[in-house]
């Protein structure tokens, strides 16, 4: 049973997966087309997503040695990309301690052998079916006491087996998650704790709220990360003084703001979980949590049209091939070309012109002309297509990942 192996490694785990971090893979290593012979992004059916090698194995390393240096264990979320091979550069090549946000995503690296899966979405009960085939490895996330009972009602996943179950805490957001100190967090606790089909295997937070500090307020961020930290310490502290069994119980913190510009300390938490740095992505680099060189994740689309009198470009990736998410921010950026804008995406087409209302150089944008765009949000852009394409310096492709696809 998941939960009972957890609790045996509960002193070595942290040690072997920090230790883990000591020498970050490169795409070659896990290549998932070993024989694949490069091509050119030229040939690619647009739109389509590229991930910039050297940037994504940099953006990996940098996390696995912050985590480390945390004495944390890094539980990287994989909904950014959904891949496999894109999970284990996080992992350094170790099928376990994942996070997903979706079932499907829970099942699709089930499949290829990982363990130690926290689903960290509050489950529905109506899931609960689904879930229990895959219960020995996956960690099911509760806010709420009817979620709690829906478990129980159902009862043990199988026979000597219990659920392994997640508190989500909100620590700022709003979204989601107990509050501490309302007593309801505490009844929530207790009744994991006194229930024979469960146990309670860590406190959780996301502080999705950091994607909303003013933009390049880099001491907001971090003022955020110190509440993450303090929220499931706390926590934690509190169940401890009200006899809730807590001494093989987890702490966890993590999105990506916050762990790009984590606290001073973060003693008391065991795990970090950030999951877009693998690419990071234009809103990022805005609020600061990376350089804009660090955006590995590329939206390729071509030129499909061009209209002087307008003053207008078509292209032909609309909101289904890179999400309809930052409109305001003109969805992102379009690499090399500072002059242009996205002014608006339909589903399948999008409208191209200047952010000063300068005169297009249409000459420098015949049609087929391929454009890359950095995304406002990499995994909402990620999610629209079901597979990955890994360029070289040079623009070769060297690798295609699959996504996992769907709920």
């Amino acid at each position: 049973m998941l939960s009972r192996q957890l609790s045996r490694r509960g002193v070595l785990l942290p040690l072997l997966l920090c230790a883990s971090a000591s020498r970050a893979l490169s795409v070659s290593d896990i290549s998932s087309s070993s024989s694949i012979k490069p091509f050119s992004i030229d040939t690619l059916t647009t739109p389509a997503v590229i991930i910039d090698k050297d940037t994504v194995e940099a953006n990996v390393k940098r996390m696995l040695a912050r985590s480390s240096s945390y004495n944390c264990v890094l539980r990287p979320h994989v909904k950014t990309h959904k891949t496999i091979p894109g999970a284990l550069l996080q992992t350094s090549n170790r099928r376990s301690t994942i996070t997903v946000s979706t079932l499907r995503e829970a099942e699709f690296f089930l499949e290829a052998g990982f363990t130690d899966i926290l689903y960290a979405v509050p489950i529905d009960p109506s899931k609960i079916i689904r879930a229990v085939k895959m219960a020995r490895h996956v960690h099911v996330t509760v806010d709420n006491i009817q979620q709690v009972a829906a478990l129980i009602n159902h009862g043990a996943p199988a026979p000597g087996e219990r659920w392994s179950v997640v508190v989500m805490v909100d620590s700022g957001y709003g979204r989601d998650g107990v509050v501490p100190s309302d007593v309801e967090a505490l009844e929530l606790a207790r009744a994991i704790d006194a229930a024979e089909c469960m146990e309670l295997f860590m406190l959780y937070t996301h502080a999705g709220h950091s994607y909303d500090v003013p933009y390049g307020d880099v001491e907001a961020i971090v003022k955020i990360s110190e509440q993450e930290r303090d929220a499931v310490v706390e926590f934690k502290k509190i169940l401890k003084e009200n006899n809730v069994d807590v001494e093989n119980v987890k702490t966890g913190v993590g999105s990506t703001p916050t762990c790009s510009h984590p606290p001073q300390h973060l003693s008391g938490v065991d795990e970090m979980h950030p999951g877009n740095y693998f690419t990071y992505d234009y809103n990022q680099h805005l609020i600061g949590s990376c350089d804009v060189e660090d955006i590995a994740c590329k939206v390729l689309t071509r030129v499909v049209g061009r209209y002087p009198k307008t003053n207008k470009l078509q292209i032909d990736c609309g909101w289904t091939g890179t999400s309809a998410q930052g409109k305001e921010h003109n969805y992102g950026c379009i690499e090399g070309h500072s002059e242009l804008i996205i002014e608006n995406l339909k589903q399948e087409a999008g409208t191209v012109t200047t952010g000063d209302g300068s005169a297009i150089d249409f000459e420098r944008f015949p049609v087929g002309t391929i454009l890359k765009i950095l995304p406002w949000h990499s995994c909402a852009s990620i999610h629209q297509h079901r597979k990955l394409h890994v360029v070289d310096g040079n623009d070769m492709v060297v690798d295609s990942w699959d996504c996992a696809d769907g709920w």
